[in-house]
């Protein structure tokens, strides 16, 4: 391939391939002038006509795959391949490459042409245009908007191929298949897919020739991340390659502790899927196993040095995820065998508790049939014997095994002879080290039983020392090498004994360089790494995917955009925020005065609290927090919560020192809340303390963001301009994934211990609080510093407060209503505060709670919350309707453009066959030449960045293969299994016990689990519903007022909109249990709340202006 440019009559880029050419050119968007989108159009001609219209060659290099279009800057580039390394190939006709070089061409800018591009994003210009100033480049030159991600796709992790679909298992593509058709990647692998999503769009709407011409001329290129490597070796004297073939999801992509756990899609960090590959000329094996995060919300705090594991979201709330995640992998591999490899005396221990959890209490996914479980301490049993224990796990597994079975292939006579039916799903942390170690253990233990199925070896062979066994354990090291790369940026812990079977007190040493190294890279590097990943993925704040100008996309999206109110409705939501200085204080009380404060005549969907100093701010308890009291609060909560009919679940948890923040939900709304994270920052001793920050959370409900910040500022009554500081700190540090900050969000709240003071002295103060005349509340506010702040713009832009009408919240002595008497006598103040910003809130009440456990009060607020959901399967719906009217009305045009618009790029799943594309003869095993450029033995691949092949010519395979012969047996489902010769012994589940089938190894300690669970649940994927609006006829209930309230720094233009009726939430009488109906639960909770008395929500006043 070549890439050309012309600048006549407009400029334009062109991909040539063999026989034909696309022609990109940009095209500026007139419809949408606020939010331009970047738009290009495209064209497919012949060689022959381009030669007419005057192009040339924009670089010397040659181009080897296209990789798809980005925008970056407001400029949109051309992404293309221009370095590879030939690296693995695991049958005759299948090569992969590894990508060293990409470049990206400027569509609506010349700056950079026909300039190489240095590692900093400059221009290398010629000696003779440096005008002697000694500079690589001037002033003047800028710097390529892409460099960050050229260098991110040249790092040597990123392989793709040009003769098969390198996204798929050799069982799920078919032997032999030579099929690239867009049709069949697998989207999760395809790490260019931001990229390229236009494009195959574009192809999808082109007719069955069209489709042809774009695949077979190579201008859909796949690009996967992970790892490739063949080595030639012998099994006794039969002639063998040996390949490792690995891919890295990009759904929840991230460095170590950026990305951790699962997500609300039930994707898991470090999601791989390996594929261990035999080829020899009678003969062809393929073993899979996956690895990947435990699939539960969980992350780590890297700012300390041993981080500790904090799962963030309940056990109720994480189940139907956990579910999802499993459900899927199971529709894809059949069983699963979960291999957990925690540790069971450190911090792992809650983590794997939880793993297990999960399993067990599943009514979807059932144990001993589609999942089964081992626990393996790999710490404790490779204690005394070394790392070489790993193979106690073997006897514990080996029905799993011979169930599961293997891949194989007859070449000779071209058919299937078995299958694989289930697949290893093992984990331990980062699904590095020990994992990857425990993986080329059940890795050889599933080649021995392939082995001596096919006679090729017997039982009694002793093979630990052949060649063949040496070359398998050393692509496995290599392949380590490179997912830790990835993931961390340093190569496997343990590689050495992965590679010569012993651990060498260089080994050892390397091992613990490594560690610190990670450590570095983790905190000072992984930020940067995880934003140029973002980008690559279309994930920053605002990215988007470069589209194709096409008349029919245009009147489709504009017509969409008029009709949102055929799809897309609003209602509802109600909301309780609430702040509390705890003062260090743990102790069990009732809350209810906090959190229901008129009963259940309000029972929230959304509870968000912030606590302060829930450990006491000494030295000591600062530089070893006690995370175990934030746990008591957190049950304390959750058990006022929960006193009702109404169930609470606890979705996120966030703790940071002495800062907590905990976010529940109704559990008849968890589902309709999505995205959910944590951040923290602390400002305390310069930021190196987390007595002072922030803590906070961001979810998405339904189609609208929400964030909310619980914060500490710094004290002192006259420290303002610290707490300027403070504020902009926080405002710099709290940031989300895909780039997110507090500023993207829809709806976002304040809360916390803000230490702002009122600016008289304290005798004043004290004197107006005790005369209580009529307005002395609004004439102490006047001099409230926080309002001062936000009305001159110095803090909260934007941001607004209801009026207060509730008496200083700080300094009370502890336990008495009595403001303080002690020696520093602080003057009373609204310390603890409640701001928000969003279009769409409504305040219902502000107020405080008479709690005196501590010296402050706790202070709660109520909001209506109108959210947007959208119904996807109508959008598709309505989508599709356009497309056909469109096509309808404008035959001449649509019938060059496309004559089937079969898939619009709409349906995640699409199940179709694999076909064969090319013919293919007899072939023999690849013969060796020397010069061929695939790995030995000898070869490593942790050598990220080389610009030439790191393999040497020895010992490799040759780069031509002779023609297969045409398969004629597909792939059959995996519902039909083929069993392998010879058939494998009888399996019974209720024996798959580690204490039942391996009495003898009583020194292993392993747990499985098999025995189905009670009651079955046939497994189903649950697909959300869609909220709809409510109805517009039904009063609010007892105590619920249509008035808003007036934010006290905001005029009546300012004001929040009202919400109409038509979009308010509706009670049912289930929300007010009757007596007749009423628990005992309820009835005791009715007792409990004896302080309401006639309160209902009437009683929360309408604020006024201030």
């Amino acid at each position: 391939m070549n890439i050309l440019v012309s600048q006549e009559p407009e400029r334009r880029i062109a991909i040539v391939s063999k026989n034909y050419a696309l022609i990109l050119k940009n095209v500026f968007d007139t419809q949408h002038e606020k939010n331009k989108k970047p738009l290009c159009a495209i064209e497919l001609i012949s060689k022959n006509d381009l030669q007419k219209q005057n192009f040339k060659k924009l670089t010397d290099s040659e181009i080897h795959g296209f990789i798809g279009l980005i925008e970056m800057d407001d400029l949109i580039f051309v992404a293309a391949i221009t370095g590879k390394s030939k690296v693995a190939a695991p049958t005759p006709g299948e090569t992969v490459n590894k990508i060293f070089a990409v470049d990206f061409f400027c569509l609506n800018d010349p700056t950079w042409d026909f300039y190489e591009i240095d590692s900093s994003g400059y221009p290398i210009l010629p000696e003779s245009d440096l005008n002697g100033s000694g500079t690589e480049f001037p002033n003047t030159m800028p710097r390529q908007p892409c460099f960050e991600i050229r260098k991110l796709l040249s790092n040597g992790s990123f392989y793709y191929s040009t003769d098969f679909d390198l996204t798929s298992t050799l069982q799920d593509r078919g032997f032999g298949s030579r099929s690239l058709s867009a049709d069949n990647f697998e989207q999760e692998y395809m790490w260019n897919y931001f990229l390229m999503q236009e494009i195959v769009t574009y192809r999808d709407r082109l007719d069955t020739h069209a489709k042809q011409i774009l695949d077979d001329e190579g201008f859909l290129t796949t690009v996967i991340r992970g790892f490739a490597e063949t080595f030639i070796t012998y099994v006794r004297k039969t002639k063998v390659a040996l390949t490792i073939i690995s891919k890295q999801s990009w759904k929840r992509a991230g460095t170590r502790f950026n990305a951790r756990g699962v997500d609300d899609e039930s994707n898991v960090a470090n999601f791989v899927e390996t594929e261990f590959i035999m080829y020899s000329t009678q003969y062809c094996y393929a073993f899979a196993e996956i690895r990947g995060s435990i699939p539960v919300f969980w992350e780590q705090d890297t700012s300390l040095i041993n981080p500790k594991v904090q799962i963030t979201r309940s056990l109720e709330a994480t189940q139907p995820v956990f579910d999802k995640h499993f459900i899927k992998s199971i529709q894809k591999y059949g069983p699963i065998h979960v291999v957990n490899l925690l540790s069971t005396k450190t911090s792992e221990l809650p983590l794997s508790r939880r793993y297990k959890e999960h399993l067990t209490k599943s009514r979807k996914l059932k144990i001993g049939k589609d999942v089964f479980y081992t626990a393996f301490d790999f710490h404790k049993e490779t204690a005394q014997e070394g790392f070489s224990g790993a193979n106690k796990l073997i006897p514990g597994i080996m029905d799993s095994l011979l169930t599961s079975g293997y891949f194989s292939y007859n070449v000779k006579e071209n058919r299937v002879i078995s299958e694989q039916l289930g697949v290893f799903r093992t984990n331990c942390l980062d699904c590095l080290d020990r994992t990857n170690l425990v993986q080329q253990v059940i890795s050889l233990a599933a080649f021995k039983i392939f082995l001596q199925d096919f006679n090729l070896i017997t039982s009694n062979t002793y093979i630990e020392e052949d060649d063949f066994v040496l070359k398998h354990n050393n692509l496995w090291a290599d392949h380590g090498d490179q997912i830790s790369q990835i993931y961390t940026g340093t190569n496997a812990l343990k590689s050495s004994f992965s590679r010569k079977g012993k651990m060498s007190l260089a080994g050892a040493l390397s091992d613990a360089t490594k560690s610190v190294s990670r450590m570095y890279i983790n905190n000072f590097m992984d930020k940067g790494k995880q934003q140029n990943i973002d980008a690559l993925l279309g994930r920053l704040p605002h990215q988007q995917a470069v589209q194709l100008f096409d008349p029919i996309n245009e009147y489709v999206s504009s017509q969409l955009e008029k009709m949102s109110d055929q799809y897309t409705s609003s209602s509802t939501i109600n909301l309780l925020i609430g702040t509390y200085n705890v003062n260090g204080v743990t102790k069990k009380i009732d809350l209810s005065k906090w959190l229901f404060p008129i009963g259940d005549k309000f029972k929230p969907d959304v509870v968000v609290l912030g606590l302060q100093e829930v450990i006491e701010l000494t030295a000591g308890s600062i530089l070893n927090a006690d995370y175990s009291k934030g746990s008591a609060w957190e049950n304390m909560v959750n058990e006022c919560l929960n006193q009702y009919e109404s169930k609470y679940l606890l979705l996120r948890v966030e703790q940071m020192s002495s800062l907590l923040i905990l976010f529940f939900v109704k559990a008849d709304k968890a589902k309709s809340v999505k995205c959910v994270e944590g951040a923290s920052k602390k400002t305390g001793f310069g930021g190196m303390a987390g007595n002072k920050g922030a803590v906070a959370i961001r979810f998405d409900f339904e189609e609208t963001s929400f964030c909310f910040v619980n914060t500490h500022l710094s004290a002192g009554a006259t420290n303002i301009d610290d707490r300027r500081n403070d504020y902009e700190s926080i405002v710099k540090g709290i940031n989300f994934t895909r780039s997110k900050n507090i500023s993207h969000h829809d709806s976002t709240f304040w809360l916390g211990d803000t230490n702002y003071r009122i600016a008289l002295s304290n005798e004043e103060v004290r004197r107006e609080l005790a005369m209580k005349h009529e307005g002395y509340i609004d004439r102490l506010m006047r001099h409230d510093q926080l309002t001062q702040e936000i009305d001159n713009g110095f803090v909260f832009r934007g941001f607004k407060e209801p009026a207060i009408k509730f008496r200083p919240t700080y300094k009370y002595d502890s336990g008495t209503d009595n403001y303080d008497t002690s020696e520093k006598a602080r003057t009373p103040s609204w310390t603890d505060r409640i701001i928000y910003k969003g279009d769409y809130l409504q305040p219902l009440v502000y107020s405080d709670a008479p709690l005196l456990m501590s010296d402050h009060r706790p202070v709660y607020s109520a909001y209506r919350s109108r959210v947007v959901s959208v119904n996807e399967d109508e959008k598709i719906k309505l989508t599709k309707q356009l497309y056909a009217e469109y096509k309808a009305s404008h035959p001449e045009e649509t019938r060059t453009l496309s004559s089937q618009l079969i898939n619009l790029g709409l349906e995640d799943d699409r199940s179709l066959e694999i076909t064969t594309t090319r013919d293919m003869d007899e072939f023999s095993l690849l013969d060796m030449n020397n010069n061929s450029g695939i790995s030995t033995a000898g070869s490593s691949s942790s050598n990220l960045s080389s610009t030439t092949p790191p393999y040497p010519g020895t010992n490799s395979l040759s780069a031509s293969f002779l023609n297969p012969k045409k398969v004629s047996t597909q792939t059959e489902a995996r519902a039909k299994p083929l069993l392998r010769p010879p058939p494998p012994p009888a399996f019974d589940s209720n024996e798959f016990e580690s204490s039942n089938s391996n009495k003898d190894q009583k020194s292993v300690e392993m747990e499985t689990i098999s025995k189905p669970s009670p009651p079955a649940v046939e497994m189903k994927p649950v697909i959300n519903g869609n909220v709809k609006s409510k109805s517009s006829g039904t009063p609010p209930p007892p105590g619920f007022t249509e008035v808003i309230l007036t934010p006290k720094n905001s005029n009546a233009a300012m004001s929040t909109p009202p919400i109409s009726n038509a979009g308010s939430a509706t009670f049912s009488n289930t929300d007010i249990p009757s007596k007749s109906s009423e628990s005992p639960k309820s009835y005791e909770a009715a007792k409990k709340s004896s302080h309401i008395g006639n309160k209902t929500l009437s009683s929360w006043e309408p604020l006024t202006p201030k």
